[in-house]
């Protein structure tokens, strides 16, 4: 697990700006530090080590094939990486490995199989290969997004990076930067910026299951190589065997099974709720009496779930370290946060995700997570929304029932009637989300909050071929958008600040194959949510523990903005802020304020995306 970063240029380069790029991302790996210059001096590769795997100085990277032609610099761990040693020796037995690492794995395969190494590769990574024969720049990033890749491209420069802030230390790059206004409506919406857009029109992010090349032009052309999606009704059996549903379990423990692989110590990140308990539970079965387990709680109810997960780990007899998350921590954590995600990012989930971090980087270096159950296995509330508003009655009567519930007094209803306005089929699954998270729609984005409005920030549409529930298209978005732009993103940021390496057996390319294409009644069934996931849980722990509301792993926010965050509000979103930035309607902005403080707590993420959006804008325009 590491940082990198790197330059291909034809153009003179300052000698020190790979060595400042590699420096503003070596929080990734804090163990070692190298670099690469070619000879013709058209390739400057930069590498930041976190060890994980073969801990001698010779597996540090940039790493050069025993023939000299290829260097690579890579971020990620590749689980089967042994395997693939084993097959390159069938093939050619004169092969000579001098580390233990997976990265010179990486090195020979793509001289034996060249891009189509990719298909062999089970792990997260993003590559950067250096062909310094033919001058040729080869990327390569996980099928499920896990691993970050950043890059610029001009004329005169390729330039890439595991983290914006990397790019931003090349003059270039930060002379010619200008703020991407176009993805500011997308953000207000989502609380995120989708893949493959940055908030820098010139920065773009590499997409996940993807591998391009680079020549001599310096152009990037690249190809998808695989993507979440299921097999279609008509490869989709209407009924598991219970050979199948196997298959779908063995898959998941043979995931578990391979993210042990490491010469460091493990844990799991342990919240309490079905995902984390199921993966902590397979790893304990296979670590008895080793495995150490990490949580962090808040002080007050609903938001703490650190007595369940306290449970969990007697049960489970894991060695338990817990930490309880105060009003202000957070609220000192919130600076560093915004700051460190390099573009503006709502998911404030995120400080607890980086204080948990700091807390399992004291006893371990590598930490298991349950992320991706809820996605694959239809977790969440907005799913059960999805299936209504695909009932012809329910379309008939949205209008209807959206204006008589927005005059109610309800602050839940008042939601709900948001939620119902008709949008387009192109619009209805980011409407969905955007609801569930409190954020604006796009028609408020639209008529009532921006004074300059794009015209279309987001769109997509359902897969035609594919016969799904509303349940089952709102969790394909969430993966292929939600999944891969804010939660991997926020686990990836917030531990490697920590220069903690986490692993999600849930995202194993196998597990997710297997459960895009399981029946939906294995998924929710009895109104129960992750319905098979609970099943396997009932070997390991009692019901009381496993059937229980979903609580997420949220902060108060509105709570805090209006306690020890309310300077938030004053500082951001005071009328000369709002006249002095310019992209908001400033009597609008002013009465959600006012909204908020009488009572209409729901309207909080609103004020939060401005918030986020103002402080960005102010520190980086």
């Amino acid at each position: 697990m590491c940082g990198i970063a790197g330059i291909f240029s034809f153009a003179k380069n300052a000698p020190d700006v790979i060595g400042l790029m590699t420096d503003a991302v070596r929080h990734r790996g804090p163990d070692a530090q190298a670099f690469f210059r070619s000879p013709d001096g058209v390739f400057e590769l930069g590498h930041n080590r976190l060890r994980i795997i073969d801990l001698s100085d010779q597996a540090n990277q940039p790493m050069t094939s025993h023939d000299g032609r290829y260097t690579i610099v890579f971020n990620g761990e590749i689980y089967n990486f042994n395997t693939l040693r084993e097959e390159l020796l069938v093939i050619n037995p004169e092969i000579q490995f001098s580390t233990e690492s997976d990265t010179e794995t990486i090195l020979c395969a793509f001289s034996q199989w060249g891009v189509e190494m990719v298909n062999k590769l089970d792990g997260m990574f993003a590559i950067a290969l250096a062909d310094t024969l033919s001058q040729t720049l080869y990327l390569f990033r996980d099928p499920m997004g896990k691993k970050p890749l950043f890059y610029y491209s001009d004329t005169d420069y390729f330039v890439f990076g595991s983290e914006i802030k990397a790019l931003l230390k090349h003059p270039v790059v930060q002379k010619n930067k200008s703020i991407n206004h176009s993805v500011l409506q997308t953000f207000l919406h989502l609380g995120y910026v989708p893949e493959p857009d940055t908030v820098f029109k010139e920065v773009r992010k590499f997409p996940a299951g993807s591998w391009g090349k680079v020549g001599r032009d310096l152009s990037l052309e690249h190809h998808t190589y695989w993507e979440p999606k299921p097999a279609g009704a008509e490869q989709t059996p209407s009924d598991p065997t219970v050979t199948e549903e196997a298959s779908l379990k063995k898959a998941l423990e043979n995931a578990v099974s391979k993210r042990l692989i490491s010469d460091v110590p493990l844990g799991a990140f342990l919240s309490g709720g079905t995902d984390s308990a199921l993966i902590t539970a397979f790893t304990a079965r296979l670590m008895p009496s080793s495995l150490k387990t990490f949580n962090i709680g808040f002080g007050e109810d609903p938001f703490n779930e650190s007595v369940y997960a306290r449970a969990v780990a007697k049960e489970l007899k894991t060695d338990h370290h817990e930490y309880t998350l105060t009003d202000k921590e957070a609220s000192g954590l919130l600076e560093t946060y915004l700051h460190h995600f390099d573009e503006p990012f709502a998911d404030t989930s995120s400080i607890p995700t980086m204080l948990v971090s700091k807390l399992a980087k004291q006893d371990v270096t590598v930490a298991l997570t349950g992320d991706g159950g809820d996605e694959l296995f239809l977790g969440y509330g907005a799913y059960d929304w999805a299936n209504r508003l695909e009932y012809p009655p329910v379309q008939w009567m949205q209008p209807l029932l959206s204006s008589v519930l927005r005059g109610s007094g309800n602050n839940r209803l008042k939601r709900i009637s948001s939620l119902l306005e008709p949008v387009s089929p192109s619009k209805i699954r980011s409407h969905i989300f955007s609801q569930e998270q409190y954020y604006f729609t796009e028609e408020e984005i639209r008529s009532h909050l921006l004074i300059h409005p794009e015209p279309d920030s987001f769109s997509y549409s359902d897969d035609p071929s594919l016969t799904l529930s509303g349940a089952e298209k709102q969790a394909l978005f969430d993966i292929k958008y939600y999944l891969k732009d804010d939660l991997l993103v926020k686990v990836d940021r917030s531990s490697m600040y920590y220069a903690l390496e986490c692993r999600c057996p849930f995202l194993d390319r196998e597990v997710v194959r297997l459960a895009l294409n399981l029946p939906y009644k294995y998924k929710k069934r009895d109104g129960e949510r992750k319905w098979i996931l609970k099943q396997w849980l009932k070997e390991y722990l009692p019901d009381e523990l496993i059937f229980r509301p979903k609580r997420g792993f949220g902060i108060p926010l509105h709570r805090w903005l209006r306690g020890d965050l309310g300077y938030l509000l004053t500082d951001y979103l005071s009328e000369e802020v709002i006249d002095q930035l310019g992209l908001f309607k400033k009597d609008y902005v002013l009465e959600l304020v006012r909204r908020f403080h009488h009572g209409e707590w729901y309207l909080f993420n609103r004020l939060w995306l401005i918030i986020v959006l103002h402080k960005w804008i102010k520190e980086n325009a």
